[in-house]
């Protein structure tokens, strides 16, 4: 993992008085070597990454993770260009993402309501057939856990009852003691895994993005689709199209 160099936080607040902002608050990258499973990072709210390195690499802001939010934007980008992104509003408000990956216990959060705000494609945007964001329609599941496997962030039309290797999403794993936030195996952690049909009884290695898994022996390394940026906001429930070049702080007046 990078060494954490993050400032003290007057750069992540707006001078401008626009009320319109988007802050990012994680960036995940799955072929950087480090693995933003389901323990890491998400409910301690710790710093990850750099500023420098925050739209490449893994990347989690302790300071805006710990910032009530209102809205989502889930950003898939191509070296910090914008090619898709959906946009939710929390079903809970005045919430911090720190305060809303700790509920873990019982966990299974269905956190909007009615599915995405906004749902922004570019024309040309590759892989989209199995994207376990933008493949899938439906609302935003957070802390999502059955019989030892977890996913942080998914979209419920991304997964079916009672087979619990169709859970596909952002930040997994699948051994851990997951309402207590502990691992079982570490060998399976993994960071971004794709729609797939992967019944437990005859599917023992899923396809997942890059190469940020822990062990050859559980997953099969895939293509890497893009970067996924969390963007959160307070006020703001537009994010800018495709074709946008992302910053920390993106302010939509």
């Amino acid at each position: 993992a990078e060494v954490s160099t993050q400032s003290t936080g007057s750069s992540r607040r707006n001078v401008s008085g626009c009320e319109q902002v988007w802050h990012l608050g994680m960036n995940l990258n799955p072929a950087d070597g480090h693995y933003m499973d389901y323990l890491t990072g998400w409910h301690t709210g710790s710093a990850i990454g750099s500023e420098a390195k925050a739209l490449s690499m893994d990347y989690l802001d302790r300071l805006v993770w710990k910032e009530p939010v209102d809205y989502l934007a889930i950003v898939r980008h191509q070296h910090g260009i914008v090619d898709a992104v959906k946009v939710f509003q929390f079903k809970y408000w005045g919430l911090s993402m720190k305060e809303r990956f700790q509920d873990m216990n019982p966990g299974r959060v269905i956190a909007s309501e009615g599915g995405p705000i906004q749902v922004s494609v570019d024309k040309n945007a590759p892989n989209l057939e199995d994207d376990p964001i933008f493949s899938v329609d439906g609302d935003l599941a957070l802390n999502w856990w059955g019989n030892y496997r977890a996913s942080r962030i998914m979209i419920t039309g991304g997964f079916t009852q009672g087979d619990l290797l169709t859970y596909h999403g952002l930040g997994n794993h699948m051994n851990c003691a997951c309402h207590s936030g502990s691992s079982r195996d570490s060998n399976y952690r993994f960071e971004i895994s794709n729609t797939q049909k992967c019944p437990y009884s005859s599917c023992s290695k899923p396809v997942v993005q890059g190469t940020d898994f822990a062990s050859s022996s559980y997953f099969k390394t895939g293509p890497v689709y893009g970067n996924y940026a969390l963007f959160v906001s307070l006020r703001a429930d537009r994010f800018p199209e495709p074709g946008t070049e992302l910053e920390r702080l993106i302010e939509t007046c």
